[in-house]
């Protein structure tokens, strides 16, 4: 193709890239004005053959008259002054600069009034629609309020999407508060239990999490995750979904999680089967021993205690030694400082000795 106004030619898939590669900076400037491509070249190529070569360059000359069309001073049917219109593309309906900022502040104050990020929908009476970040972000990027609107429209959508899996209740539009939490009656996002029949027992995620807190020393007693429903009637513990969910939110769910988590690890151990597996007698631990030794020990807290029933505190250690603030112990026959960190009392030096780590005895059966 060549161009009358220098008589530069190129083929129809050369220039084609070349008038894309140049639409980015076109859509900047809003004007559809592409150099010719001929190397010190000053013409610009002509309208009807950047269109004629290029769907995306119609598609960008169309995109940018409907803009300018907006932008035309039109009567705004808030303030009723001739004023450009700004569009929600989600709805279509439009509104001049000043009425979206005055929309902005009165979102931004309900959200403050709720103490909770609320997503903002259109200002017209009645639409549901959402208002897009896009007119807040770019064609209000001078408005305080309408940046704060677009990050708690941001805020929102990331909130949903982190427990979507949880069926969750997301805030409501700006004319009506955001869903009071019916524990602590805060405005939050609100989730449910999936393993719950009731959709309508929902309650924050703190709330959940302290409700969860409360019951630890039953789940301790039990050994297993026995947290009971928010609500009485609903009968049942919560979901195993919306536990590993809670751990996410309260360090002391995470920390018992992590050792219910070792001890099925310990539960699973096929050396030793479920007739070979004893609980630690004491009250706090979830941990676990294997029988088949003179002495058990829970492989969570190292406590240990006798065969025949006797709960009683760990035998006394001797010979232990400090290096380097690092307690150790000499191996009984080659001498080696050997550091304990876990594991039962069974030890095995790297010269093949084997003794008890308490009493330094060799171990029974060892060399």
């Amino acid at each position: 193709l060549t161009q009358t106004a220098c008589t530069h030619a190129a083929c129809v898939p050369c220039l084609q890239q070349y008038i894309d590669d140049h639409l980015p900076r076109c859509r900047e400037e809003q004007q559809l004005r592409v150099p010719c491509h001929a190397p010190g070249c000053r013409k610009a190529l002509p309208q009807h053959l950047v269109l004629s070569a290029s769907k995306a360059a119609r598609e960008l000359a169309a995109a940018i008259d409907e803009q300018r069309a907006c932008l035309e001073p039109r009567i705004c049917s808030f303030c009723l002054e001739q004023q450009p219109l700004l569009v929600n593309s989600s709805c279509g309906h439009e509104a001049c600069e000043a009425c979206w900022s005055q929309w902005a502040d009165r979102q931004v104050q309900a959200a403050e009034a709720d103490q909770h990020p609320r997503l903002c929908i259109c200002c017209y009476p009645g639409c549901p629609s959402r208002v897009t970040t896009r007119l807040w972000r770019e064609e209000l990027a001078c408005i305080p309020a309408a940046q704060r609107c677009a990050e708690m429209a941001d805020w929102v959508d990331k909130e949903v999407v982190r427990v979507a899996h949880l069926a969750a209740l997301k805030p409501v539009g700006p004319t009506e508060p955001s869903p009071a939490c019916p524990v602590c009656r805060e405005h939050k996002m609100l989730i449910r239990d999936p393993g719950s029949m009731c959709d309508d027992h929902a309650a924050c995620e703190l709330c959940w999490a302290r409700w969860a807190e409360g019951q630890l020393e039953r789940c301790v007693e039990e050994s297993a995750m026995v947290v009971r429903s928010l609500w009485p009637e609903c009968g049942r513990n919560i979901s195993d979904v919306l536990w590993q969910h809670l751990c996410s939110v309260s360090c002391e769910l995470a920390e018992l999680e992590r050792r219910f988590v070792f001890r099925r690890h310990l539960q699973r151990n096929p050396l030793f089967p479920a007739a070979m597996q004893v609980n630690c007698p004491r009250r706090e631990c979830v941990g676990l021993g294997y029988l088949g030794y003179d002495t058990v020990m829970c492989f969570i807290c190292e406590h240990q205690w006798t065969l025949d029933g006797a709960v009683g505190e760990s035998p006394p250690e001797v010979d232990v030694q400090e290096v380097m603030g690092v307690r150790v112990k000499r191996c009984p026959k080659c001498s080696e400082y050997i550091e304990k960190n876990g594991g039962c009392d069974h030890m095995t030096c790297c010269c093949t000795h084997e003794f008890y780590w308490t009493t330094l005895k060799p171990f029974r059966g060892g060399a």
